[in-house]
């Protein structure tokens, strides 16, 4: 038996702001194809982290930048922007953890509802946020529009945040 085992690299979900752009735009734009038009400009994410009531969270595993959140609060209701994963960590729990994190961070905030938006054909997505509680409660015709110009409908999710503590 090996007593100089390397130590294991431990997942830390730690608060994320304008400084750590790059770090997010790398998750982007590893995490979203491409094809289906999702991800957001550099710009457009710098500016949302400005604005009141937004917020982000940066998972990383060691150094290296995995995932985020991002998340804007409006009164009692908190809406999950965006949450990425890159591919190469796809299915160890990390947008799980990610999701659960969004979910304290809203109650933390007074909110009672946490929504989102999901494209209609996204199954893995959607098999997240069902497992997690969230329910189906509309739907948004051609509200993604993919590279090709095709338009997709969302699906509005809805989590209610009591939930977590009954």
């Amino acid at each position: 038996m090996d007593s100089a085992a390397a130590p294991e690299i431990v997942l830390a979900i730690v608060p994320a702001d304008e400084r750590h752009l790059d770090a997010l735009m790398a998750v982007m734009h590893a995490a979203f194809d491409p094809r289906y038009g999702e991800a957001w400009s550099a710009a457009q994410l710098a500016a949302t982290l400005t604005l009141p009531g937004c917020w982000a969270r940066l998972a990383l595993l060691g150094s290296q930048a995995v995932g985020f959140s991002l998340c804007r609060a409006a009164g009692p209701e908190v809406e999950l922007l965006l949450i990425a994963v890159t591919p190469a960590v796809h299915r160890q729990g990390i947008a799980g953890r990610l999701l659960l994190r969004c979910q304290e961070d809203a109650m933390g905030r007074g909110a009672s509802e946490l929504f989102l938006e999901v494209r209609e054909d996204n199954e893995p997505a959607k098999y997240l946020y069902n497992r997690a509680g969230f329910v189906q409660v509309g739907r948004r015709a051609d509200y993604y529009t993919a590279n090709d110009g095709n338009r997709r409908a969302a699906i509005t999710m809805r989590y209610i945040l009591e939930q977590l503590v009954g």
